[in-house]
């Protein structure tokens, strides 16, 4: 190693500390703007804890590169290799919605692809659910980015027969709710059944819904807020197209709610006048 490249390195590690302390003072003046979903550290394992402190803006630049990685393995669809590295992206930035939503979709729908059986299947898609419930919402409860993500799985993934297995990953998760392990609020049960009527916990529909509402409170655009109901309004029509016709009313209501707040959306006006119309 040559000297000049030895006092650079040096240099470098030197200034780590530095970066640390600099980081707390602008991590401190990001909360205070309300540019943070949750306290900096909050609820973070120690590994990641100290990867947040330590190298401070340096993470940014790992990330970066990382990202650049994570392009070329997506592009020749190295799915596996894929899985890995989004793991070390989002314990770099564990506060980035984004991280979290791309490391779920690629389990739930390009490695489930990949796999030869249900059980297999289910597996993986299992993986992006609980990516996203227990991690993901864990580090960022204020994303309604990652509610409205959590919620499209339910909806599109589960609820739909776009995936010839889906029956099976129905199947699955209705025995988890039945075991206790769907882990939802029961306030927050309380009032969608209020405002909606009881829903049957064993479908996707309904944790669609609960994620959908879950994550309102923390819409802070009209994107968001038109994204998380369009969910819960789709999931009452997937019933409907079931069937179960007694949802009309609370689609109705669902929808007719979205107009008020979005009344430049005209394709909310379309679904209103044609559930009206089957009534």
């Amino acid at each position: 190693m040559t000297k000049p490249i030895a006092i650079l390195l040096l240099a470098a590690l030197l200034a780590l500390p530095l970066a640390g302390a600099l980081n707390f003072r602008l991590l401190r003046q990001r909360e205070d703007a309300r540019l943070t979903l949750a306290p900096p550290t909050h609820n973070m394992p120690p590994a990641v804890a100290f990867t947040t402190i330590a190298l401070g803006g340096f993470r940014g630049i790992l990330a970066d590169i990382l990202w650049m990685r994570a392009g070329t393995l997506q592009d020749e669809g190295r799915y596996f290799e894929l899985v890995q590295l989004s793991d070390w992206i989002s314990k770099l930035q564990p506060r980035s919605p984004p991280i979290w939503a791309y490391h779920a979709w690629n389990m739930a729908y390009n490695l489930s692809a990949l796999m030869p059986s249900p059980g297999e299947k289910w597996r993986w898609v299992r993986n992006g659910l609980v990516l996203l419930r227990d991690e993901g919402l864990s580090f960022n409860p204020g994303s309604a980015r990652l509610h409205q993500e959590l919620a499209w799985l339910f909806l599109h993934k589960l609820g739909t027969d776009s995936d010839a297995a889906a029956g099976y990953y129905r199947e699955q998760w209705a025995a988890e709710v039945e075991a206790g392990r769907a882990r939802l609020d029961p306030a927050l049960l309380r009032q969608i059944e209020d405002q909606i009527g009881p829903l049957d916990w064993r479908t996707p529909q309904a944790h669609a819904i609960y994620w959908a509402t879950a994550g309102l409170p923390f819409a802070r655009s009209d994107f968001d807020d038109l994204s998380l109901r369009r969910v819960i309004y789709q999931a009452l029509l997937q019933r409907i197209q079931m069937g179960e016709r007694q949802w009309i009313p609370a689609a109705t209501a669902c929808v007719e709610e979205a107009v008020q707040r979005h009344p430049d959306i005209g394709a909310l006006r379309q679904v209103l006048r044609q559930l009206r119309q089957s009534q």
